[in-house]
């Protein structure tokens, strides 16, 4: 009988054992889950305030490109009207 005892006794052990490498196991896995998933939503803010840079900075440079473009519009206008009266001014050239 003393040996029957011995072996249920150490069989719980062994599973009260397993149970809390499990359980430790269990909160290793889901500290580092919490971290991971604590980590993306200030890596998605971190992306939102970068599109948002890039969104300000393109329109920025859209606006410029626009003006750019503008600029030169009347240059050329102007160097064309310029060259117009040259040549209706006898003896310009």
């Amino acid at each position: 009988m003393g040996i029957v005892a011995g072996l249920a006794i150490g069989a719980v052990a062994a599973w009260q054992f397993a149970r809390g490498l499990a359980a430790a196991e269990m909160s290793r896995l889901r500290t580092r889950l919490e971290e991971r998933i604590g980590f993306w939503p200030g890596e998605t803010e971190r992306a939102r305030a970068n599109a948002a840079q890039v969104a300000e900075r393109t329109a920025a440079w859209v606006a410029d490109c626009q003006q750019g473009r503008g600029d030169v519009l009347s240059l050329a206008r102007a160097l064309g009207q310029q060259a117009a009266r040259a040549d209706d001014v006898p003896g310009a050239e």
